[in-house]
């Protein structure tokens, strides 16, 4: 029995140094997002990931995790690639961020306002019905950041594409570049920009705004890499030739349309 006891004791002892490195060592990057899906493959690792801040909360399960209300500040986020222009993304909060009320940046939590990123260093603790928890130990404000504007805009000019209006999600998506925008908010509006120039057969500027979103996203977002090799190959296969000239305006008509309304009764050889 005692060399049971001490063998379990030396293994204890040898698996120390593993778990000191994971929890102490340098911080794995990587998205709140991964981390929600695979909670278990992150249990008791050093962490560093961006998130959107939400608001403070009051989440707290003492029987199970040691973040009861007295100790530790709770928060919630969304994640950092979270559309939340989109009502579904908007939803997807996550609450199971907490940093102890002796930490030197309680302050600074206290004075975050709704969409400020911050990049956060933490440790997974625990995780419960597949849901992590998360101990913050500490972060960093980053200066991009989405506010009421641009959110509107991302918005209703998602909702005119979904309409087909293309001219009009146009104008509503050029209002997104500029400023301290995220580079998230930045690709999602100048691959939208491409997807609405591509529908009314302005291949080449529709490029230039692929080309930007390709950047942005390192060749990785299979949307825009689609788009750009149509773009480039066979824009005319794009053009959306099904919009219902009658309910737009001369402005608002892809431009082959408004063209041959323009034309109907004149005569070119006159």
């Amino acid at each position: 029995m005692r060399i049971a006891t001490l063998a379990s004791v030396l293994l204890g002892v040898a698996a120390l140094p593993a778990q000191t490195d994971r929890e102490f060592g340098t911080p794995v990057p990587t998205t709140l997002n991964q981390i929600r899906a695979e909670p278990d493959a992150y249990k008791n690792v050093k962490v560093q990931f961006v998130v959107q801040f939400a608001s403070l909360g009051r989440i707290s399960n003492p029987f199970f995790t040691k973040f009861t209300p007295a100790d530790f500040a709770n928060f919630y986020v969304w994640a950092d690639e979270e559309a939340i222009w989109r009502e579904e993304n908007y939803e997807n909060l996550f609450g199971m961020m907490f940093l102890s009320k002796f930490n030197d940046q309680l302050e600074s939590l206290y004075s975050l306002r709704t969409y400020d990123r911050v990049a956060v260093t933490g440790i997974i603790r625990n995780t419960f019905r597949n849901m992590p928890w998360i101990e913050v130990t500490g972060f960093e404000q980053l200066d991009a950041k989405l506010d009421t504007a641009v959110l509107t805009h991302l918005y209703r000019g998602e909702k005119l594409m979904q309409q087909r209006l293309w001219q009009r999600a146009i104008a509503e998506l050029s209002l997104v570049p500029g400023g301290a925008v995220p580079e998230s908010a930045l690709l999602a509006a100048y691959r939208n920009l491409g997807t609405c120039l591509l529908r009314i057969g302005e291949a080449d500027l529709a490029l230039n705004y692929l080309q930007s979103a390709s950047s942005l996203g390192n060749g990785r977002d299979r949307e825009t890499e689609s788009l750009m090799a149509i773009a480039k190959t066979k824009p005319g296969e794009a053009i959306d030739r099904t919009v219902d000239s009658r309910s737009l305006a001369d402005h608002e008509r892809p431009m082959w349309e408004a063209f041959e309304a323009g034309s109907a009764g004149t005569n070119v050889m006159q």
